[in-house]
Parts: C-alpha cells; structure tokens; sequence
C-alpha cells in the first residue's frame, strides 16, 4: 500500500506553490478504495531527504487477484504550463501500467504483514499486501526517506507536479478508483542558478 501512496505522493518552477493534496475523482459504486485524512510533514517535499507521513486508507471492498489495473499519468509546471513527465519504468510511454497486487504483493517483506521496516515500526498492524479486506486502516505517522537522483534526473528534483492515477477493474472494464494529486518537491542540493530554474 505504501508504494501505492508513494506513486501517488510522488506526482518547473523555482519556487513551490502547490500544497500537497489529493483529491478523490471517483464517483463509482464500486470504489474499492478511499484515502483521507493524510499528512505529510514537510511541503515542500525534500529530495533527497527524510519525509513523514500519516492517512487513513478505507478499503470499501474486498482486494485481491490480478485484475485490478493501475494508471499513473504526472504531469510537471513549466512556466506557464504543464508537461508530461514520462513514465520511469518506459521513458517511451507517457503513462505506467501497473498490476495493483503485483506492486502490493510484499515479496520483498518477510514479516507478518509484508510490510517495510518503517511502517512495520510505526504501525505493526498495518497491511500492506494483497489481499486486503474492507475496513479502515490508519497508518501513524512514518518515516520515508527519498534518495538522491541520478545526475541525469537532478533537474526533476524541484518543481510542481500533478498526478492522475485509476485503478480499473478488468474484468468489468469498469474504474473502481481515482485520485488527482499535486505536490512540490525541493532540492535539498541546489545550488546558484540551478536553485533559481528548477
């Protein structure tokens, strides 16, 4: 579920001027999800650096098998508009595609929840793989840290994005989840004139 969050959370210009937010666009029977009352603790969001993070995610119907297809699409400001950013598992595609329970199978997790360290020391009991049940699950606040940037992808470290992410049910074809999100990252690296075009 974390990396869910972070590909939403982590949707040029010089300066930030959109706060972190999240909006939910989805007006369907079946959501399968809702997030809210999310925090994060510092907005601008530093990269590299140390982040905190608090939500209340609602699962609103059972979640499980491979046929819930995720769509992340993020834009970035410059100047007077925005352009797309290209997805970073295809730089030849403008949006990723993603299995949801593939990318929430906690594979790489050997604890009882599949969980990373940092949700596993800030909330023991929240679950982070497939398959989940419907219910409301809170997790406290929790520590991400964000790593550098290769030198190549530096300049995406400052500036203001958008995200628009789905999650469509195939095997109805029908979108079970939708969320417009927007946050501003900073360098905590710039320096000179880097600092002042992003």
């Amino acid at each position: 579920m974390l990396r869910l969050l972070l590909l939403i959370a982590c949707s040029s210009t010089a300066f930030a001027l959109v706060p972190v937010k999240a909006v939910d666009c989805s007006n369907s029977p079946n959501k399968i999800l809702h997030f809210d009352n999310y925090h994060v603790e510092q907005d601008p969001v530093l990269i590299p650096g140390n982040n905190s993070v608090d939500i209340d995610v609602h699962v609103l119907k059972p979640i499980s098998g491979n046929h819930y297809k995720v769509t992340l699409s993020v834009t970035r400001k410059v100047l007077f508009g925005w352009v797309i950013v290209p997805c970073f598992q295809d730089p030849s595609q403008n949006t990723c595609t993603f299995e949801l329970c593939d990318i929430l199978s906690g594979r790489s997790y050997n604890n009882t929840n599949h969980c990373p360290d940092e949700i596993l020391a800030s909330t023991p009991d929240f679950p982070c793989a497939c398959p989940f049940q419907p219910g409301t699950y809170h997790l406290n606040p929790t520590k991400i840290v964000i790593d550098h940037l290769s030198t190549a992808l530096q300049f995406l470290a400052q500036g203001d994005y958008q995200a628009h992410v789905t999650i469509t049910d195939t095997n109805t074809n029908e979108e079970v989840f939708c969320y417009n999100a927007q946050v501003s990252t900073k360098s905590s690296q710039c320096s000179g004139i880097q600092c002042i075009i992003g």
